[in-house]
Parts: C-alpha cells; structure tokens; sequence
C-alpha cells in the first residue's frame, strides 16, 4: 500500500500555498468559484492526504477558463 507523509507545518504550508495560487488564478480568470476551488484543495490535502489536493488540482487546470493569461504567463497590467 501507498503511504504518503508529510509533517504536520509542511501539509499545512503545501495547503496553504496551493489554495492560494488556486484562489488567485482563478480570481485572475474571474471564476466566480474561485474560492470553492481553493477550499476544496485544503479539504483534499488531509481527506484523503495529499492525493485528493492533487485531484483537485489536476480537475482545477482542466476547468479553468483559458482567459487571463497569455501563452508567456500572466501580463502585467
């Protein structure tokens, strides 16, 4: 069996960091559920550890919205 651990202060940084970049990217591609994306990534670092975030993350690139940044990354504004 898969076991995957991670410390404590390391999950919640992961979590922390990968719902802000989902809140973030999807706020800059005006989703409306931008914040939904994020929790749910928090939610699906701990239930079931880090590979629901994963999931989560890998659905979220796949529904976003192509609008709001360019082939060379986001523009400066």
């Amino acid at each position: 069996m898969l076991s995957i651990q991670l410390s404590w202060p390391l999950a919640l940084a992961v979590a922390g960091l990968g719902a802000a970049w989902i809140y973030l990217d999807g706020r800059e591609r005006g989703m409306d559920t931008a914040d939904m994306w994020a929790v749910g990534f928090i939610l699906g670092m701990f239930i079931p550890p880090v590979i629901g975030a994963v999931a989560v993350a890998i659905l979220y690139i796949q529904k976003r919205p192509d609008t709001g940044c360019g082939r060379n990354g986001p523009s400066l504004r």
